[in-house]
């Protein structure tokens, strides 16, 4: 098994010990930045010795591929219960679906992550595919289950799924996300954050929509045409 499988399977099996180091490396991440903060920084603020947390995580990299799964994962298993739940008509469960996936890259500690997953991401590779594991990939493949629903019910036309999630993450980040991300705005509250993913949702069905099926035709038969004369 590689590091970044056993990043990626960490955060439903970590010890309550192992969320307080890693909250503690999260902290110091945050603080002093990837490249900035050491081993005996994390292993001080969690009040562990460099023994302890190397035995847990053999390196600086091991140990943020861990972090990033770790704090990424929050939150997610409430896309999996709307997802799961039949008795949702789809496009409600759609809107549910966008707005917590919103709400969850949208945490301040997931934006902060994402900040030095994205400034780390040439070097380390395997961060950027855990961040997408846990929020990008759980998502869509939530998504995947409601847009099945959708296409049985004939309510929207995909010729290339691919496309449609594209177009779903892009209309559901927006210009909102990025300003998020950059600090230019305030992580903004719930209630905005779901009117966003409304919005979105709305747009991206305007654009899969189903045709219309079309009226039937007017009678022109020739005594149709002579009772109107």
């Amino acid at each position: 098994m590689g590091r970044s499988d056993k990043a990626t399977k960490q955060p439903q099996e970590i010890s309550p010990r192992e969320e307080e180091i890693l909250r503690a490396a999260f902290d110091v991440f945050t603080e002093k930045g990837f490249h900035g903060a050491t081993m005996l920084d994390v292993a001080s603020r969690a009040r562990a010795s460099k023994a302890t947390l190397y035995a847990r995580y053999p390196s600086k990299e091991a140990l943020f591929e861990a972090l990033m799964a770790w704090a990424t994962r929050q939150g997610t298993d409430a896309l999996d219960t709307i997802a799961a739940d039949e008795t949702l008509d789809p496009l409600t469960a759609l809107h549910r679906i966008a707005a917590q996936l919103l709400a969850l890259m949208l945490q301040p500690r997931k934006l902060a992550l994402f900040r030095i997953a994205v400034a780390e991401g040439n070097r380390l590779s395997a961060v950027g595919r855990t961040y997408s594991v846990f929020t990008r990939d759980h998502g869509m493949a939530c998504v995947r289950t409601i847009v099945t629903r959708l296409l049985k019910q004939g309510r929207i036309v995909i010729d290339d799924r691919a496309e449609f999630g594209h177009s779903f993450i892009g209309l559901l980040q927006g210009e909102l996300f990025m300003r998020a991300l950059l600090g230019t705005i305030p992580v903004p509250p719930r209630p905005e954050i779901d009117r966003h993913a409304q919005r979105a949702v709305t747009r991206l069905m305007r654009a899969y929509a189903a045709p219309a099926s079309p009226r039937p035709e007017e009678d022109f038969t020739p005594h149709a045409r002579s009772d109107r004369r």
